[in-house]
């Protein structure tokens, strides 16, 4: 079926071809006419769409892939998708998947993702639905899932770590350049691993993502990280997620939870689990970095970027510290330093500031833009400071004179690569200090990670 007028003299004109081909293959699939197409104005591509059949309007969503390296595919999440919905879980009905875009065709689910902006009685209402959402995906059967391709543990140590050792696998293979933070976070996630005391379950992973109205959850959604593994890996990624996204107190989530499974909530496990959980999205976000780096592109969001694989890391940290039992020291903001750069950055920023924003692509391509400048600022009163500390914290632990930051990120991938597990706590301390270093960097006014960047993750008792 032929494209609407509209659209075909768009297309024909130099439309985008994304559109076009999202546009073909509805009205060849689904029927009706396409008489709108938006991409949504965020760093991974996906588009609203509206189609009109019989009068009637549908408004439907489509989920394209991340660009760079990744562990998982999204023919991957289109298929345990399917299944989730094919076992009775909340989410928008699926409609097909294009493949040379690629491409996953759901309905548009409308509704909002943040509890805090909800009532409490409508609060309380959806998060006893998502203990029930969350409880009926742990209770599926995991052959299924296995033959699609999801990796089925084989002991009950592999379960604890399902997805680090996916993440960490692709990360090894691939690591891009020294970082002693991620180094030494590994190296402590295998060997301080317990064992868990289930068998494998489905688990979303980045757990804790829906939509609700008013007192009804609408949909679960983006199951793109889903794993076999240890539920309460879900339950620690609650604890990351809730930094940004409000989901209400936790530890009575945790009970709810725990009535409605019957299942012991473990405590010990879910503070291992926050530190694996965020240093496997670290891993795997620090690949996506350096893609982008080595090859920018105009709708990805680099503050954004480095910020997931910084804010994951200070989590990572925390949630170890937490396991072991120690006490790590707030942060100290040093004081600004005005320079020559405060010029040509006040200058910058008034000239993209100045810069019209027409469609949602655009003005999330200024706002993009808007946030690099004013991370630059951050980095020219305070980065040359913030560096001295690090490369002053560096020399002091290997008794050795260090020239720059650089220098320090080498010198300590090589020297935690054989550090006794009796350093632990002193390297923790030393880079748990130099991540909350690069947070506070990052946690530009208004930015959606600044929470997680500057306060400490909140024990769980």
């Amino acid at each position: 079926m032929a494209l609407d007028e509209g659209l075909a003299a768009e297309a024909e004109a130099g439309g985008d071809a994304s559109e076009r081909m999202i546009a073909e293959w509805i009205q060849a699939r689904l029927g009706g006419q396409v008489t709108r197409i938006e991409r949504q104005g965020r760093w991974r591509p996906a588009w609203f769409v509206d189609v009109v059949k019989d009068g009637a309007l549908r408004q439907l969503y489509v989920r394209g892939a991340r660009g760079g390296s990744s562990a998982y595919s999204l023919e991957r999440e289109y298929h345990i998708h399917r299944l989730l919905q094919e076992g009775g879980v909340r989410t928008p009905p699926l409609h097909g998947y294009i493949e040379d875009l690629p491409g996953m065709v759901m309905d548009f689910i409308p509704g909002n993702s943040d509890l805090g902006v909800a009532s409490e009685s409508d609060r309380q209402a959806v998060r006893a639905q998502l203990v029930e959402q969350m409880a009926l995906m742990h209770d599926l059967d995991v052959a299924p899932f296995h033959e699609i391709g999801l990796r089925l543990p084989e002991t009950p140590r592999g379960v604890t770590l399902s997805f680090f050792d996916d993440l960490h696998g692709l990360y090894r293979a691939r690591k891009p350049r020294p970082d002693p933070g991620l180094e030494f976070l590994s190296r402590w996630i295998l060997r301080n691993a317990p064992v868990s005391d289930g068998p494998p379950r489905y688990t979303a992973c980045d757990a804790g993502q829906f939509l609700f109205e008013g007192s009804r959850l609408t949909a679960m959604m983006d199951f793109e990280l889903s794993v076999l593994a240890d539920p309460m890996m879900d339950l620690a990624a609650l604890r990351v997620r809730s930094q940004w996204e409000y989901l209400g107190d936790l530890p009575s989530l945790y009970a709810l939870y725990a009535q409605r499974t019957g299942r012991k909530i473990d405590l010990q496990m879910i503070r291992f689990q926050t530190a694996a959980f965020s240093l496997g999205g670290a891993l795997g976000s620090s690949l996506q970095v350096a893609h982008f780096l080595a090859d920018p592109q105009p709708d990805v969001d680099y503050v954004e970027y480095v910020s997931w694989v910084v804010w994951l890391v200070k989590q990572a940290y925390e949630g170890a510290a937490e396991y072991l039992g120690l006490t790590l020291p707030p942060f100290k903001a040093p004081d600004a330093r005005r320079t020559w750069l405060d010029e040509p950055l006040f200058a910058l920023r008034h000239s993209v500031d100045a810069q019209p924003a027409g469609g949602e692509v655009e003005a999330y391509r200024k706002r993009s833009r808007q946030t690099i400048v004013t991370y630059l600022d951050r980095v020219a009163a305070y980065g040359a400071q913030l560096e001295a500390d690090y490369v002053r914290d560096a020399g002091e632990l290997l008794g050795r004179s260090i020239e720059n930051g650089e220098e320090a990120d080498a010198l300590l991938d090589a020297y935690v690569q054989t550090a006794s597990p009796d350093e632990d706590e002193r390297l923790l301390r030393l880079l748990h200090a130099n991540v909350s270093r690069q947070a506070f960097l990052l946690a530009t006014p208004g930015a959606r990670y600044t929470n997680g960047l500057i306060k400490p993750l909140i024990p769980v008792h």
